[in-house]
């Protein structure tokens, strides 16, 4: 196997979505994946726009938005080392229908929509694992509609860093933000006046401190006190 095919498949196989795939069905996939170099502030596919397959991110970190910026565009999700990106789009052969777009260097590997398909035909285990995939997907967006529609600010804050800050652990261990805090607020469904506000509001608490992105979890009872 070509070297660029055994990096394809050692970054496939690391992908949480491909883990549990035999080998035979990973040299597959990396016999036809493309590996993308792609710089910051570089569209990886618009909305609207057909989708020439599955992305994996290798490195980076990639922001998923709808509408047309700028100004009016809704961070629906970002996506780091691991993640992917274009899967329902791929799976059923349809355009995007968002747009994602990169907020540091990248590099990607784009498996394309056939051998996709090809794969999960002769592979079910494949084909079971693009499903748990997508379900997941919809129950990510079920639990932002009900953080939308049903918690404050304050509470859709306190929540999403808890989530970054990965368990007790974190505790007095500064996290980095993935993104600028405008971007952050979008993805929260706030305005960044009202995102800092509730940051403000948590330092006042005695929750967090913070110093420009780096975020620490001073007291993860009173954070996770928030975020009901």
């Amino acid at each position: 196997m070509p070297k660029d095919q055994r990096d394809a498949a050692t970054a496939i196989r690391r992908t949480a979505l491909f883990r549990t795939l035999p080998p035979a069905a990973v040299a597959r996939l990396a016999a036809n994946a493309t590996t993308l170099s792609l710089p910051r502030g570089k569209q990886v596919c618009r909305s609207g726009e057909r989708c020439a397959g599955l992305y994996i991110v290798l490195s980076g970190r990639i922001m998923l938005s709808v509408g047309a910026p700028p100004g009016e565009s809704k961070v629906i999700e970002l996506i780091g080392p691991g993640g992917h990106i274009g899967l329902a789009a791929a799976a059923h052969g349809v355009p995007e229908t968002v747009t994602a777009e990169t907020l540091a260097d990248s590099s990607l590997l784009l498996i394309p929509r056939e051998t996709l398909l090809d794969c999960a035909a002769a592979n079910p285990e494949i084909g079971l694992q693009l499903v748990a995939a997508l379900s997941r997907q919809v129950c990510g967006l079920i639990a932002d509609i009900e953080a939308f529609s049903l918690r404050s600010g304050r509470e859709r804050v306190a929540n999403y860093l808890l989530q970054i800050a990965a368990g007790p652990g974190a505790r007095q261990r500064p996290l980095t933000l993935p993104a600028k805090k405008s971007i952050i607020a979008s993805r929260l469904s706030l305005t960044p006046e009202y995102f800092s506000r509730m940051l403000h509001e948590l330092i006042v608490a005695g929750a967090i401190a913070v110093d420009g992105r780096q975020i620490t979890v001073l007291d993860p009872g009173r954070l996770r006190d928030s975020s009901h």
